[in-house]
């Protein structure tokens, strides 16, 4: 009972407290609206998630082929499969996701570096007989794009790559009956090529289920988009606000540990050693107000997320299990972190340095997603305790069982490493 009695004590002084609840609740909750707004409104099924305007240079050095000299679509011909991908480009289609712009290479490449433009595109000599399987060698569209700039470049290569895979598959009927050929020996003339090309064209418009125009371009902006922008949204919405409240849950544990080293220099503390009660049972009265603080903080910023953004945070079970692996670690770590240093004077260094750092690692994937270092991003910050939260979330929503048993059973080794040092350290100093 005495452990409980300590416990709500000082509960009752940290919800008091102006700025303990600031950096519990409000710090969480105003960054996440900020950035609900940045991206276009607070969640939900009405929200706007706007994709910003790409101005793309297109390099189109494609030569075309000799084995076919022309190619149709909509009732036009064209030189070459290059040109055919620039006026699917230009079609208003997607007028509000590019402004689109021809140019050679060394202009397009110039107006990126001057940030004038966002993304270059880069079509090869050979790519109209890459596509026709008649080039010997590998080539490749080059997307030469603004580092500065992520989302729109990255929508813009994912439409031209579409697009491309269109076209390969037109073109792989040629390349399957040509090298079926090959393996039976049989090697076809450029005559002959052309005659098979010719047939193979009149036979798939002459095709009930090939009838009209063979690429299907889908509109971007088509009737999923309203769901597919909402994603988006949610998507960064759930990992800024998942890593809004690790990071300040940290603050929380250790600011829950500072107390005992306040109380000591205010000379409250002795005066509750030198009472019946016991060290230990002083200790984990207060140890358990900070786990119950965190416990508090975390439950108010997940319930408050689903249903002010509506945020989903995945399944039930796990969603628990990452929570008390949470609340667990960064309670332990903030009672190992302040029974390394000897008084408040120090815990400021704590404050500004050492969680500062570990928890920006920890939650550095969020401000990488969509860029190339992503993928390193998934293992760097499992060097702090914040990172082994921020993955263990993020396995969560997107129901990876594995990833979530292996970053939960991290952060309880973890916050029972921490927990152990710390309350050791704090009865060494204090019997």
């Amino acid at each position: 009972m005495k452990i409980i009695a300590i416990a709500l004590k000082n509960l009752w002084r940290s919800f008091r407290s102006f700025f303990a609840l600031a950096f519990m609740f409000g710090v969480p909750i105003l960054m996440t609206v900020m950035f609900s707004f940045l991206f276009g409104g607070i969640g939900g099924d009405d929200s706007e998630f706007t994709i910003p305007v790409t101005h793309v240079m297109l390099v189109n050095q494609d030569r075309g082929t000799d084995l076919q000299i022309g190619f149709e679509m909509d009732k036009n011909t064209y030189s070459s499969m290059g040109l055919m991908l620039l006026e699917i480009l230009q079609r208003d289609t997607y007028t509000e996701i590019m402004t689109l712009e021809t140019a050679i290479e060394t202009k397009a490449r110039k107006m990126v570096d001057e940030q004038q433009a966002g993304l270059a595109v880069i079509i090869p000599e050979d790519f109209s007989s890459a596509l026709l399987g008649q080039s010997n060698r590998t080539t490749q569209i080059e997307f030469y794009k603004d580092p500065e700039l992520s989302l729109g470049p990255q929508i813009v290569q994912s439409i031209v790559m579409s697009v491309v895979d269109g076209f390969s598959s037109g073109s792989l009927t040629m390349s399957s009956v040509t090298s079926a050929l090959q393996e039976k020996g049989v090697d076809l003339n450029y005559e002959e090529q052309m005659a098979l090309i010719q047939d193979l064209s009149e036979e798939m418009e002459n095709d009930p289920l090939n009838s009209g125009q063979n690429l299907n371009v889908i509109p971007p902006l088509a009737e999923q988009d309203a769901k597919n922008q909402s994603d988006s949204l949610q998507t960064i919405l759930r990992s800024i606000m998942s890593g809004m409240m690790i990071f300040y849950a940290f603050f929380t544990g250790t600011a829950a540990a500072q107390s005992i080293l306040q109380e000591d220099e205010k000379g409250t503390l002795p005066r509750l050693f030198i009472s019946p009660t016991t060290t230990t049972t002083i200790l984990n009265g207060k140890f358990l107000a900070g786990f119950t603080m965190i416990i508090v903080q975390v439950v108010v910023l997940l319930v408050f997320a689903n249903l002010v953004f509506g945020i989903y945070w995945g399944a039930t079970f796990p969603l628990l299990l990452a929570s008390i692996g949470l609340v667990a670690l960064a309670n332990s770590f903030g009672i190992f972190i302040m029974s390394l240093v000897k008084g408040t004077k120090q815990a400021g260094i704590i404050y500004g340095a050492v969680l500062t750092f570990t928890g920006m690692l920890g939650i550095s994937s969020v401000f990488v997603m969509g860029t190339p270092i992503e993928k390193a991003f998934n293992y760097l910050p499992l060097l702090v305790p914040q990172g082994w939260a921020m993955n263990a979330f993020t396995a969560t929503w997107k129901g990876d069982w594995p990833q979530i048993l292996i970053h939960t059973a991290g952060m309880m080794l973890l916050a029972i490493l921490f927990f152990f040092l710390g309350n050791m350290r704090f009865k060494k100093r204090f019997n």
